[in-house]
């Protein structure tokens, strides 16, 4: 049996010998511009966030807004984890156990 990843790399690297090569200089590009026209926050965080923080709140919470909302489940995935994050010990326990699993290396 084929190791996973050696068959997705193979597969990537097919893909990539089919893109355009200047398709693929325009959308990076248009990558670029993206970055670059996005507006950096006004003024300084709000009090209750700390400036330690590496993200943006509203950034964060408009991603997952939009993962819940192309669920088609009738918002019951959405209900579940509002639930699970009430239990404070059970999301304390979450957290650790991703805090302390090893990583694989590709």
């Amino acid at each position: 049996m084929a190791d996973p990843r050696d068959e997705l790399l193979r597969q990537i690297r097919a893909i990539r010998r089919r893109i355009d090569p200047d398709v693929l200089e325009k959308a990076a590009a248009a990558a670029e511009r993206m970055q670059t026209a996005r507006p950096a926050p006004a003024g300084p965080p709000p009090a209750e966030e700390s400036p330690d923080i590496p993200f943006d709140r509203q950034a964060a919470r408009d991603v997952v807004m939009t993962f819940l909302q192309s669920r088609h489940d009738g918002g019951r995935f959405a209900m579940k984890l509002m639930e699970e994050m009430k239990k404070p010990e059970a999301a304390a326990k979450a957290y650790a156990q991703a805090a302390t699993k090893p990583t694989r290396k590709l």
